[in-house]
């Protein structure tokens, strides 16, 4: 029994430590800027299917720091979200953020998925308000308006440190 046990703990650190790594690092050939890139980490998965789920990470370039979103869900049909749309962001304490959609995106049909599976990924612009928020509460909720009216995605309270995590690796670069 305490085989299985030191088995599940190491494993539980493995995934924690995970969403504390960064990607490689890009560099414009021309430029020289170096943007910084989290690993992409499920935050929730509503419909507790593997391939269903909601991911985020972080990007930081010289001038930016972007959320992003990567959305999948059993769905056969398309939707967009336009630049301006809104993600919502809920914590805990009931306080809310909105975060705006940097260009267009629309979703694509996983071709080889059965059933057929809709996928997009999103990005929102952060400002230092918004990071500091990010950083210091807890999310519960993050809905994401589309074509089609919102899409709500629970985050468990473990999930949420995911995001703290991500800013925090990539801010002290």
């Amino acid at each position: 029994m305490k085989k299985y046990i030191l088995i599940v703990l190491m494993a539980s650190c493995t995934f924690a430590a995970r969403a504390q790594k960064l990607d490689k690092l890009r560099i414009d050939k021309i430029t020289g800027d170096t943007t910084l890139l989290t690993k992409e980490q499920v935050l929730a998965n509503p419909f507790t299917i593997p391939g269903h789920y909601l991911a985020g990470n972080i990007m930081k370039g010289k001038d930016y720091c972007v959320l992003s979103l990567h959305l999948k869900d059993g769905m056969d049909i398309q939707y967009s979200v336009l630049s301006g749309d809104k993600a919502i962001v809920k914590f805990a304490d009931g306080k809310l953020l909105e975060l705006k959609a940097i260009g267009d995106t629309y979703s694509s049909l996983i071709s080889y998925a059965n059933p057929a599976v809709a996928e997009s990924s999103l990005a929102f612009d952060l400002t230092g308000t918004d990071i500091a928020e990010l950083k210091n509460r807890k999310i519960a909720v993050i809905r994401i308006n589309t074509s089609l009216g919102p899409f709500d995605y629970d985050i468990k309270d473990g999930k949420s440190e995911i995001i703290k995590k991500q800013l925090e690796l990539i801010m002290k670069r």
